[in-house]
């Protein structure tokens, strides 16, 4: 039996183990229901709790406390009442699947970035920083608000007796949500165009939807609980993982109870003074638990290409050969490895795509010709419904991106660098299961230093800057989680079609709502007291993108180069894993080895591969089921302490608040 099948959810089927009930009007307005209750969560923690940040990884951590509740408490009170009124297990995946990607919306997903960015140039302009000089110009009411007192107010708070001037948002805000709508509706369709070919033909394992699946398994049995919370093994270490919490929160109160340091200061080491650092973090169960459902392969390729990464460092440091100035401020510290991942990670998407070519052409033509022998009945959406949307969703984000001061051909580049940071991030979140990781850099350094500055007039670069509104810490934006609710939709067979609608509709809700309460509280409380992008982040943005007017430079070709050896590499390593079958190191780790995330989570993936290789090799497929409670409650226990750990802020440490969670 192969990795892929082992690892991945029984049954995995064409044909859909949950029949029943499934996108119903019920499921669809819990799903919307949770996606609003996240983001204002989230919204409220970060901005006026000032606690633990809870919304960077791929399946956020709300949704996750708020899912469990759903299958573990409220479930199983319908059951008790009345069996027929439970929750099915459709409709609880229909729930997930508009939560994963509702939730990508708030605080540091796109509200935080966004508001930050395009609030910046008429605030924070001074006489010294020259941005009125080199921005204004370039920048109009439909972009920005300028209205400067209501910026002040925004960031500063209303003064006694003012009223909010909700008027000057309304035209940049719709015109923003045109363009998020016109991303979220073209990647609904990219990632349904890929679907057949990544779970069919090429059966990824998507580890995120692995649990929520068995979660949701028992669901519409008599059993009050799924199967893997009626384990004595889960609740013990739910019990453990959320009392290292709670032991955590009491050290808040009785200085004479010792802290644990989940998070811990100053955590980073570096074997030599010269290599990258790693980030010592052995309590990391909310990765380690997703990881567990990996293959075994792409684990080991993450952990193993983060050490070359390492000996590369050290090497290319002690030899004096990075790069002096990164091309923005989101830049991985390392450069000229950042580049080479990236090299990586485009061969990586181009591979795949030439690998499902065959299936490309067949989604086409069937687009082109209804009668062509391809069959989409499978889909959520009908292949004319996905390619249509995708080529109107394109022209639409060219024609935006274009009026806004983007030249066609740096529009074309920072397309396709988007692009592949898109579809590579769902392909490696889909195979790996790391539900925090990032690209290696952004879009917007690729098409800065693929073209050259010095052919950039300055209202490109000042749309390049306002595109850094929807960064999202160069996650993918909205990709990975449309491939898991993609996924989840292949589970779902009545009123499966009506999932993309709803879905989109949620993330677009959760925007609305994440942006009200956002500007209704930096009234309040003024926006500068918030998180970093309202008033780090932002400002270095525009500085680096001034650099860049002031002195523009030609294409980068020290960052091109290395930018080829990692395609080259990725290329040799896919031909060696192709054409010989005792070569078992997967390459995927290469693509994000550079990432300035992947020191935190390799500890924790390595756990997880070490663990299940020993399951493995033991007892087999039997004792890894077996294990599956125990690395569930950890997961589940780590959740609800996080949880725990943020109502002991909201209710005694209200803009104190602890970190207890982060990548």
């Amino acid at each position: 039996m192969s990795e892929n099948v082992i690892a991945a959810p029984r049954p995995e089927t064409q044909a859909s183990p949950f029949p029943e009930r499934g996108v119903t009007f019920r499921a669809v307005a819990l799903g919307l229901s949770i996606v609003i209750l996240t983001n204002l969560w989230v919204t409220y923690a970060e901005a006026v709790v000032k606690s633990t940040r809870l919304n960077l990884a791929y399946f956020q951590l709300p949704l996750l406390a708020l899912f469990v509740l759903l299958v573990g408490f409220l479930n199983p009170l319908l059951k008790l009442y009345r069996q027929r009124l439970a929750f099915s297990p459709a409709e609880l995946l229909t729930v997930v699947a508009i939560g994963i990607v509702g939730s990508v919306v708030p605080g540091s997903g796109i509200t935080g970035f966004f508001l930050g960015i395009i609030t910046s140039p008429f605030y924070f302009d001074t006489p010294e920083n020259q941005w009125a000089e080199f921005y204004h110009p370039h920048l109009s009411t439909w972009m920005v608000p300028t209205d400067r007192e209501a910026l002040r107010m925004f960031y500063e708070g209303l003064p006694p007796g003012a009223q909010a001037p909700w008027t000057v948002w309304l035209v940049p805000l719709v015109w923003w949500s045109s363009l998020i709508a016109a991303i979220l509706v073209g990647t609904a369709c990219v990632m349904v165009i890929l679907r057949k070919q990544w779970v069919e033909h090429e059966k990824l394992v998507y580890p995120l939807v692995s649990i929520p699946i068995e979660l949701a398994r028992d669901a519409d049995s008599e059993r009050l609980w799924p199967a893997l919370m009626r384990s004595k093994l889960f609740w013990v270490a739910a019990l453990l993982a959320f009392g290292l919490f709670f032991w955590k929160s009491l050290s808040w109160f009785f200085p004479a109870v010792p802290d644990i340091a989940l998070i811990p200061s100053g955590g980073y080491f570096q074997f030599t003074r010269y290599s990258p650092s790693l980030r010592v973090r052995p309590l990391q169960f909310y990765t380690l638990g997703f990881a567990y459902f990996a293959n075994l392969e792409v684990l080991f390729s993450v952990w193993f290409f983060f050490v070359i990464h390492v000996v590369e460092g050290h090497i290319i440091n002690r030899m004096g050969l990075q790069t002096e100035q990164p091309s923005d401020s989101f830049t991985a510290d390392q450069e000229i490895q950042s580049w080479q991942c990236f090299g990586a990670l485009a061969s990586l998407v181009l591979w795949r795509l030439w690998v499902a070519r065959h299936h490309l052409r067949d989604v086409f033509l069937k687009a082109l010709n209804s009668r062509y022998p391809a069959d989409d009945r499978q889909e959520i959406l009908s292949y004319r419904t996905s390619v249509l949307g995708l080529l109107l969703s394109l022209l639409y984000i060219l024609f935006l991106i274009h009026q806004s001061g983007m030249d066609l051909l740096t529009a074309l580049v920072f397309l396709a660098g988007t692009g592949i940071i898109y579809i590579g991030m769902a392909r490696i979140v889909s195979e790996t299961g790391l539900v925090i990781t990032q690209a290696p850099i952004t879009a917007q350094a690729f098409t800065m230093d693929m073209r050259g500055t010095d052919v950039m007039t300055g209202s490109t670069l000042t749309s390049m800057l306002l595109s850094y509104s929807l960064i999202d810490y160069i996650r993918g934006l909205f990709a990975p989680g449309l491939a898991q609710a993609v996924k989840l939709g292949d589970l779902i067979r009545k009123n499966r079609r009506m999932l993309v609608f709803w879905v989109v509709v949620g993330a677009l809700v959760g925007l609305v709502a994440s942006v009200w309460l956002t500007l209704y509280l930096g009234y309040i409380h003024g926006a500068y007291n918030f998180a970093f992008y309202y008033k780090g982040n932002p400002k270095s943005v525009f500085s680096s993108t001034l650099s860049h007017m002031r002195t523009p430079g030609p294409m980068a070709q020290d960052r091109m180069i290395f930018f080829g050896i990692g395609a080259a590499l990725m290329g040799l390593l896919t031909f060696l894993r192709y054409r010989f079958a005792w070569w078992s190191i997967h390459p995927i780790g290469l693509a994000i080895s550079a990432s300035d995330n992947s020191k935190s989570l390799v500890i924790p993936v390595f756990f997880a591969w070490a663990c299940k290789a020993i399951l493995m090799r033991v007892g087999g497929v039997a004792l890894y089921r077996r294990a599956m409670p125990l690395f569930l409650g950890l997961l589940i226990g780590y959740t609800f302490g996080v949880v725990w750990c943020f109502l002991i802020d909201a209710a005694w440490f209200p803009g104190q608040g602890h970190s207890v969670h982060s990548w």
